[in-house]
């Protein structure tokens, strides 16, 4: 955990899988995989978006209040999950569903990719109020 930052992944795939794919590819530097939430834990985003925080929690030893936890996802599965655990969802349109799908389904910000650093910033903290 870093200046209170902890990222995880929340994946509808079963966690061996991802392990491997994110070590093939060098991903996995910044990343806490013990406290992701994975497809073999439960089929339902939202549950896993909460099984994630509380696995965080515990180990950390730190409330993540839901204000301040983002989910960025590419899929209409990401945002859905996200808001069905009542944090923030930002869209990125790098996958199979596009900008305009990712804001039908509800994302609190949509970008077309993680490129322009200064718009993902805003995506993901640019409207945090004190309670977040």
């Amino acid at each position: 955990m870093a200046d209170g930052t902890v990222q995880s992944v929340v994946t509808g795939n079963i966690r061996s899988v991802v392990s491997t794919k994110l070590n093939v590819f060098g991903l996995t530097v910044h990343l806490d995989l013990e406290v992701g939430g994975y497809g073999d834990d439960d089929g339902d985003r939202a549950v896993l978006v909460r099984l994630a925080i509380k696995r965080a929690e515990v180990r950390y030893g730190v409330a993540f209040a839901p204000g301040r936890v983002v989910v960025i996802g590419d899929t209409p599965h990401g945002i859905e999950g996200a808001h069905g655990a009542g944090v923030r969802a930002v869209g990125v349109a790098t996958g199979a569903s596009n900008a305009a799908e990712l804001a039908a389904t509800g994302a609190d910000a949509v970008l077309p990719d993680l490129t322009d650093v200064a718009a993902v910033r805003m995506a993901v903290f640019g409207e945090l109020t004190a309670d977040r």
